[in-house]
């Protein structure tokens, strides 16, 4: 019987050209090929979109509503494909609320463990709270002295709303006639409700007995009823003499037991453990304080007051210089002199008494001080600019009621083999793994924990496996590092037990050092093994050589690419001389020479960085050339390059005030701790290209981000029919009334409510899609609307707007960053992070910067085939070549070899990192016998050395 495959015939989605392709079962198959060839369009937007939806369509309409909707791929038959799952990186997460426990669901399944077998652990008096039976207290009895007395009752709050005398009475009618009042036991008599006050607690004697000659029988009939009528709860009174409560003149001890949870010691009461109490994400487990968070927001004086040498007529307090709140500033200055507060003098000189003053104001002279003016802000939050001019002044601590385990304290209270939730969170996952592997459960606990248990353990093991078992589950996902978040999204995804699933794999890579791809691979291959079909957008040379089989999609971008170039072994494609990838994987094609640029143009100097894993680490960076930061994942390079050098250099260059477009988040926060930074003022400017979105915005595509559509709508604003209709530039602009079609509002679709299902996006038929009035679109340039021209590529438009040197100037730089085959019009949002990083970086490059400027890079070869990189390597060289410098974080070896400098943080990772392993030249760092990246550099030139030895022979 042949074996089954995934049968493709003519896929013509976006750029594939009708292609046929016959894909195995069962198999590890790679796609590669150049940025924009077509890979994502046959991997995600072909066989996962087919092989979702037919999954989706065997559910019924009621379920179908809940689940993602996907179009059916154009294509004129596929046929064999199984049901699919995607691991993309497209969407980071942002939430502190999303961890490794949680994105794993390991959290869910130690929920489970906790709320089945959990021991609830009281935190005031230290002791197990259990729950009772009538047959668990007679047998804890059985265990006393022969011959000890007892007294078995229970208790009664006596009654505010009726007659006392009359509740007494209906007592004695069920058979009750003895209750404990005060020290002694008195007979339910109606003179005995002159002594009883409304709401006070009285307990009833129910029965008296002798522990050895009782029958068993007859204790456990009364602890029934003691339990029954006490509504779970029964009092014991046992005659002994190192007892603390007298009764009749002799002295006893008082034992409770309960059939809810309470403390016997304490009186405390412990709700009965759900998973749910385990979550904290959901009101009934988060922590009261922080909501579930494990740290509140609360306004930070270091951001208030961000230069302390500053007085406070110099401008000291930062949120009273603006224009709105200068008057603030003003009352203060008017009243300090009467109340010896010094405004020409540091701000740190203060005294606590000054402070005071400033902090709390001066009610009766109309001044709120600063925590007024927070809360005026804060009343008022409601209103979006006020909002974010608070967050500015703000800065997160951990919570003081749960210090950060995010969990209600009754949640805490739970224990199992000794440790409650937050314990085995806070754990290493290799450590996590290990104390689970050897607990020592109660012999009933075990059946209920083993298969708990073994899923907990297999994705443990599948972190481990793949490198990060140096991560806890409680770090924030967005804490982590790009190879550490792809990691434990390929765990949340792989770590399941699923057989015959087709798994799509887009750049499982991205962020990953050399050393982290071997485990990664090795999990991949396990998952096939497991009778699983992967498929793989893959530039990464060493999951290529592991490959089955290569699909290579090519030959070029855009409208040249779309086609098979090659199907077959990774050996066989190193033979194939039409084959791009082929030529690298063989060596004919190699990156990196023996030149580097000398390092005498300054130097940035970083002294006592100690964030995160970093150990008081010093480290200087070169100016005027090409330095890359390397390192395994988890190392401290984002650390120290975007959370501590970035942030620390943008302050001086008054980059605090940046609008977003240009910095990550981060620069709205202070650096990460270090002691001194040295250099800063050689620099004119700092940029941070990192990988996040250009905008939110669908309507955001890359001519506006470059700022060139501003160009090509006064272009078309020229022509002759535009001026005879009296059209502006603004009339071709779709974010604006006026030339834009008013029935999509410049979208091209329209979303339809379809209540209870999925919204359904159509194509709007007044523009049939094209954003524009037909009378905007009627107006031509050299034959072509307006929405002919957004549909056109970067390379195409280039060509076609011959002429318009400045325009073309701007497209220029979109091809010099490789991103030639991107369409005009393209929504930002549906960019990948590599392209989203180079369309910045293009951005940077078409605004003239002058003066010099640090260019600060997050792994940019991300999404890079080998031949794109060199075109990469090129835009770099244009860069250092007019005195601009360059940080730049990456993994990639063939980069690491065109380098002029390395600064190679480790050895390891989290604790086993944060030190610098080598510096210096590529060829420097590969002599360095410690650095793992030196060894994997040291592998590169000795075989381009053998191929070069090859060549001459």
């Amino acid at each position: 019987m042949s074996q089954p495959v995934i049968r493709l015939r003519g896929v013509a989605v976006n750029n594939l050209r009708r292609i046929n392709l016959d894909l195995p079962h069962r198999r590890l198959i790679a796609i590669c090929g150049v940025s924009g060839s077509g890979k994502t369009s046959l991997a995600l937007d072909t066989l996962y979109a087919e092989g979702q939806r037919r999954y989706i369509e065997s559910f019924s309409a009621y379920t179908r509503q809940f689940l993602e909707h996907l179009d059916k791929p154009e294509a004129e038959l596929i046929d064999g494909i199984p049901p699919a799952i995607a691991v993309t990186h497209s969407n980071p997460c942002r939430s502190n609320r999303a961890t490794v426990g949680t994105s794993t669901e390991i959290n869910d399944y130690l929920s489970l463990l906790f709320a089945r077998i959990g021991q609830v652990i009281c935190p005031t008096c230290d002791r197990p709270v259990q729950r009772d039976t009538p047959e668990s207290a007679a047998a804890d009895l059985a265990q006393l002295p022969a011959d000890s007395r007892l007294m078995l009752g229970f208790d009664l709050d006596v009654p505010r709303d009726e007659p006392i005398g009359a509740w007494l009475a209906d007592l004695v009618e069920q058979g009750y006639i003895r209750a404990l009042v005060g020290d002694r036991t008195e007979s339910l008599t109606p003179d005995l409700a002159s002594q009883l006050l409304p709401g006070a607690r009285l307990t009833i004697i129910l029965d008296r007995l002798t522990a050895g000659s009782t029958a068993p029988e007859r204790l456990r009939e009364s602890l029934e009823t003691a339990f029954t009528a006490g509504d779970g709860s029964c009092i014991v009174f046992v005659d002994d003499q190192s007892g603390s409560i007298q009764i009749d003149g002799r002295t006893w001890q008082r034992r409770s037991f309960s059939s809810s949870l309470r403390c016997e010691t304490c009186g405390r009461d412990f709700p009965d453990p759900e998973p749910q109490l385990f979550d904290f994400n959901r009101p009934l487990g988060a922590c009261p304080e922080c909501e579930g968070f494990g740290n509140i927001v609360a306004t930070d004086m270091d951001r208030v007051v961000p230069d302390k040498h500053k007085s406070i007529r110099e401008g000291a307090i930062a949120p009273w210089n603006t224009s709105a709140y200068v008057h603030e500033l003003a009352e203060l200055l008017a009243i300090a002199a009467d109340y010896d507060i010094p405004v020409d003098v540091p701000f740190s000189e203060l005294t606590e008494h000054q402070l005071k003053i400033i902090h709390e104001g001066v009610p009766e002279r109309n001044f709120g001080g600063l925590g007024g003016f927070f809360r005026w802000l804060e009343r008022r939050k409601y209103k979006m600019h006020l909002r974010v001019f608070l967050s500015r002044w703000r800065s997160y601590y951990p919570c003081s009621s749960c210090h950060g385990a995010r969990l209600r304290p009754e949640a805490l209270a739970v224990h199992v083999a000794g440790k409650n939730f937050a314990d085995l969170s806070r754990l290493e996952i290799r450590a996590a793994l290990t104390f689970l592997s050897q607990a020592e459960l109660p012999a009933w606990q075990q059946p209920i924990a083993r298969p708990l248990l073994a899923d907990v353990r297999t994705r443990l093991a599948f972190l481990i496996d793949v490198g990060v078992g140096y991560i806890t589950l409680n770090r924030a996902l967005r804490t982590l590092s790009g190879g550490e978040a792809q990691r434990v999204a390929l765990t949340a995804t792989l770590g399941s037990s699923l057989v015959d699933m087709l798994y799509v794999l887009d750049e499982p890579s991205v962020g990953l050092h050399p050393a982290d791809i071997e485990p990664l691979a090795s999990a991949v291959e396990r998952l096939r093994d497991r009778g699983n079909t992967i498929v793989i957008v893959e530039h990464e040379e060493a999951l290529l050589r592991r490959a089955d089989e290569v699909v290579e999609i090519g030959p070029g971008a855009g409208d040249n690419g779309g086609r098979v170039v090659f199907h077959g072994t990774p050996t066989a494609m190193q033979e194939f001389p039409e084959s791009r990838t082929g030529d690298w994987l063989a060596g004919r094609r190699r990156l990196g020479g023996n030149t580097r640029r000398p390092t005498d143009h300054g130097w940035i100097k970083v002294a006592g960085a100690r964030g995160n894993n970093l150990q008081n680490l010093t480290a200087s960076f070169p100016l005027g050339v090409l330095c890359l930061v390397t390192g395994v994942s988890g190392a401290g390079k984002s650390t120290l390059v975007q959370q501590t050098l970035y942030p620390a250099l943008a302050r001086p260059l008054h980059k605090e005030k940046d609008n977003g477009k240009t910095a990550t988040k981060s620069t709205a926060k202070p650096p990460l701790p270090f002691d001194d930074l040295f250099g800063s003022g050689q620099l004119e400017d700092v940029i941070l290209v990192d990988q996040s979105p250009i905008g939110r915005s669908p309507r955001s595509n890359p001519l506006t981000t470059i700022k060139a559509f501003d160009l090509v709508r006064e272009i078309f604003a020229e022509q002759s029919d535009a001026r005879a209709r009296g059209f502006t530039a603004s009339s071709f602009s779709f974010n604006v009334a006026g030339g834009r079609c008013e029935a999509c509002e410049g979208d091209g679709y329209i979303a339809i409510d379809m209540q209870f299902m999925a919204d359904v996006y159509m194509r709007c038929p007044e523009c049939n899609g094209r954003r524009y009035r037909r009378e905007i679109l009627e107006v031509k340039y050299r034959g072509l609307d307006i929405a002919e021209i957004l549909a056109m590529t970067a390379r195409e438009a280039f060509t076609f707007f011959r002429g318009h040197r400045k325009l073309q100037a701007k497209l220029k730089f979109l091809m010099d960053v490789g991103l030639d085959y991107l369409r005009l019009g393209q929504p930002a949002t549906t960019l990948s992070g590599g392209e989203s990083q180079r369309l910045k970086l293009a951005t940077y490059l078409s605004a003239k910067r002058h003066g010099r400027t640090l260019f600060i890079l997050d792994e940019p070869t991300t999404g890079l085939h080998f031949s794109d990189i060199v075109q990469l390597v090129d835009c770099f060289e244009a860069l250092l070549e007019v005195g601009h410098s360059l940080i730049v974080v990456e993994h990639n070896l063939q980069l690491m070899k065109a380098a002029d400098y390395i600064i190679d943080i480790g050895p390891g990772a989290a604790a086993d990192g944060g030190r610098i392993v080598a510096t210096g030249t590529p060829e420097e760092v590969a002599a360095c016998p410690e650095s793992i990246t030196g060894q994997y550099l040291a592998r590169e030139f000795a075989r381009d050395q053998a191929l070069l030895e090859e060549v001459n022979i």
